[in-house]
């Protein structure tokens, strides 16, 4: 049996390893011949027996490693017992890594009722152990789809749970959520069983996605610093009809001028908008344009002022001074008139 190296994207790593085990039939191994380890439990020598052992009363033998090679990752700036300056590093992790390389060279010579399954995230190009590890074992580097892939992964993904999906539904559930395998699974299993046998629509996602409650926001604000009160004052009158209370909007809107704050400060010093989400950590892609999309039509100056009459308004609620839904109503008169 073949070492594998799965990384990547964690849903589909996930996914893999499942697939993996039912090839070979892992549900069905005793439990002695079964280990499951993380980076940490590991070590060179008793994994190494581990996998030169023939399996008991069983045709396979499934040994999973989890956050190895991410492990090394982390040590890649001491790789070979160098700092980044060219300095010997302090301390044994250079001499641990050297350690797993040279392990990796024992991979081809293992039984073949070894079942070796490298689990791991993503892991950069230039990651040492992935270098030595690549010669031995064979690789399932597993990224999220984008675009056309991402549609295509939604509509099979809702086949596979029993039901179709409209191009409009799949659209919007790309906006909202992007590529996150797996809140995508989560809502499309909870979408399945909303459609109840029928095509899940636009409005089915409007209806039941969480992010979709909250992409209101992002048009309430847009009002409130455009000068547009009444529409803010109708959006926001109709995230309290779905149960929000005016405090949890005012945080709402804080966060929103944060985030515009902090893709401000990123933009004027030159992230790409590919790298925002992780900044910002916001994982939708949706979200992320929107943001970046505001940030750009205001200065610092602006959005600093308006945070400030947000935290004033705040305080006065909390300190009693203000009813919440008069005070909300009344800050969404100052910051549209702005």
């Amino acid at each position: 049996m073949a070492a594998h190296l799965l990384y990547g994207d964690s849903f589909l790593v996930s996914q893999a390893l499942r697939a993996l085990e039912a090839e070979h039939g892992a549900a069905d191994l005793l439990e002695a011949n079964t280990h499951r380890l993380a980076a940490a439990q590991a070590k060179p020598a008793e994994l190494l027996s581990i996998c030169l052992a023939l399996p008991f009363m069983d045709s396979c033998r499934l040994v999973v490693i989890d956050g190895l090679l991410a492990l090394g990752e982390r040590q890649s700036g001491r790789a070979g017992g160098r700092t980044r300056g060219g300095g010997r590093a302090s301390g044994g992790s250079g001499n641990i890594l050297g350690e797993w390389q040279a392990w990796a060279e024992n991979i081809p010579g293992m039984p073949e009722t070894t079942l070796l399954i490298f689990k791991d995230g993503p892991l950069a190009d230039t990651n040492t152990l992935l270098k030595s590890f690549l010669k031995a074992a064979q690789p399932h580097h597993l990224t999220a789809p984008g675009g056309e892939g991402l549609a295509r992964w939604i509509k099979t993904t809702a086949g596979d749970k029993g039901t179709g999906i409209s191009p409009a539904a799949v659209k919007s559930l790309m906006e909202l959520i992007g590529n996150d395998l797996w809140t995508l699974d989560r809502e499309l299993e909870k979408l399945a069983l909303y459609a109840s046998g029928r095509n899940i629509e636009e409005d089915d996602v409007r209806q039941m996605v969480s992010q979709a409650k909250e992409a209101n926001i992002f048009s309430a604000v847009d009002a409130m610093i455009g000068g547009r009160p009444g529409i803010a004052l109708d959006l926001l009158r109709q995230l309290k009809e779905d149960g929000r209370e005016a405090p949890y909007i005012i945080g709402m809107i804080g966060r929103q001028l944060r985030l515009m704050a902090l893709a401000r400060d990123l933009t004027e010093r030159g992230v790409p908008q590919g790298e925002m989400g992780k900044r910002l950590g916001v994982p939708s892609q949706y979200a992320v344009q929107k943001t970046v999309e505001q940030a750009r039509r205001h200065s610092g100056e602006d959005l600093s002022w308006r945070y400030r009459r947000l935290l004033a308004t705040d305080l006065a609620i909390k300190r009693g001074r203000l009813n919440p839904d008069l005070a909300l109503e009344l800050l969404v008169a100052e910051l549209a008139g702005g």
